[in-house]
């Protein structure tokens, strides 16, 4: 099966666009003990202030497309989050 030169582009695109401005990535790359749903929930408080402040009002559609993909993650990583909050934890 060969595939066109315009469906690599797209996949290319597609990739590089979830891939960089994941919040899920962010949310990781960013703490030491991250919480279960850190991405999705910084798409979340990311979209509602480039809702109410209009300076970065087009945004509001980046946040919309990412926060499935930021869902995706955020559940395939699920595990690993939880095991670091459970060792970020002091044990009594």
């Amino acid at each position: 099966m060969k595939r066109s030169k315009y469906t690599k582009i797209i996949l290319s695109f597609i990739f590089v666009f979830a891939v960089s401005g994941c919040s899920t990535i962010v949310a990781h790359s960013e703490r030491e003990a991250s919480m279960p749903y850190a991405g999705t929930k910084s798409a979340i408080k990311n979209m509602k202030k480039s809702w109410y402040q209009y300076d970065i009002y087009g945004q509001v559609y980046l946040y919309v497309i990412d926060m499935p993909f930021s869902f995706i993650a955020d559940t395939l990583l699920y595990p690993l989050d939880v095991y670091r909050v459970g060792q970020a934890k002091p044990v009594r």
